[in-house]
């Protein structure tokens, strides 16, 4: 199997943002500062250090309470400050937060400083959002100059059909739907793109000019129907699988990886021998003719 492992130094730090918090958002959350908190505990052999920021201007609605991990208390409060409380708390993990939509490059930008305590920085953006118009933004930041490194992991899920008055072959339909999603990990290192991000494996994103921030919320797609929660929860172990390996490993092994969590089925599309030559290439390991050096 090709990997491409983004390991350069033995002291790393990884530089995860976080947008969103809603259905995907709170699931993949709790699953990150969990691992974060396992490999802190074995800190001795790993060295890494964990910089965790969480974005987005949502406020609790009753409406989240039965498909997103919020409770009758957290109601009008800051989406991320409920789950950083509650999750940072209980993981023993330090979180920072924005309690604003991220709508501007300069505010991605700012996500992401520069650090200078002599450790490899890993920058990660995780997308957890419902709408093409932030994807179409972090498209903008990624292909532009000034990104040179970055891991781009968008999570995605399709939406429920639905009919008014369903007949027995609309309601076959309506059964089958909202289960599918996928996982799309872009790749630009050294300035190069390696991976192509969601935006180029799926195009009409960049195409949808009938989008705008920050996006419906997913607790107004989810009326009552528990399939859309379970597609959550497994698109949520998706992405946090790629993170565990990132950690585990500091590798990656796929670009993009479809699931369906009706079936328990996911399809990963791994890496070329181009890609992985291009990533060589780019560190500095194989010289233009493909020679190692």
């Amino acid at each position: 199997m090709k990997t491409i492992c983004l390991q350069e130094s033995s002291h790393i730090q990884f530089q995860i943002r976080q947008i969103g918090a809603g259905g995907n958002g709170g699931y993949f959350f709790r699953n990150l500062l969990q691992l974060i908190s396992s490999y802190q505990a074995n800190d001795s052999k790993t060295k890494d250090r964990f910089d965790v920021l969480i974005a987005d201007g949502d406020l609790v609605e009753k409406k989240n309470l039965k498909n997103q991990l919020f409770s009758e208390e957290d109601i009008s409060d800051k989406k991320v400050i409920a789950l950083s409380d509650r999750y940072g708390g209980h993981y023993d993990v330090e979180t920072k937060r924005v309690t604003e939509y991220i709508t501007t490059t300069d505010m991605l930008r700012r996500l992401f400083p520069t650090v200078t305590n002599g450790r490899q920085v890993i920058p990660v953006l995780v997308g957890m959002i419902d709408n093409d118009r932030t994807r179409q933004l972090f498209d903008e930041f990624f292909f532009s100059e000034e990104v040179t490194d970055l891991v781009w992991i968008d999570l995605g899920i399709e939406g429920m059909t639905t009919f008014d008055d369903p007949n027995q072959e609309q309601l076959k339909i309506m059964n089958e739907s909202g289960f599918g999603g996928q996982c799309v990990i872009g790749l630009k290192w050294k300035g190069s793109v390696i991976l192509p991000p969601v935006t180029r494996v799926y195009p009409n994103i960049l195409d949808n000019d009938r989008t705008s921030f920050p996006g419906q919320s997913c607790g107004e797609l989810l009326p009552e129907n528990p399939q859309r929660i379970m597609t959550n929860q497994f698109a949520a172990q998706v992405a946090s699988m790629v993170m565990n390996n990132l950690f585990h490993t500091k590798s990656i092994y796929a670009n993009v990886i479809n699931f369906n969590a009706q079936f328990g089925q996911m399809k990963a599309t791994f890496l070329s021998a181009d890609q992985v030559g291009e990533f060589e290439k780019a560190r500095g390991l194989v010289t233009a003719g493909g020679e190692k050096e």
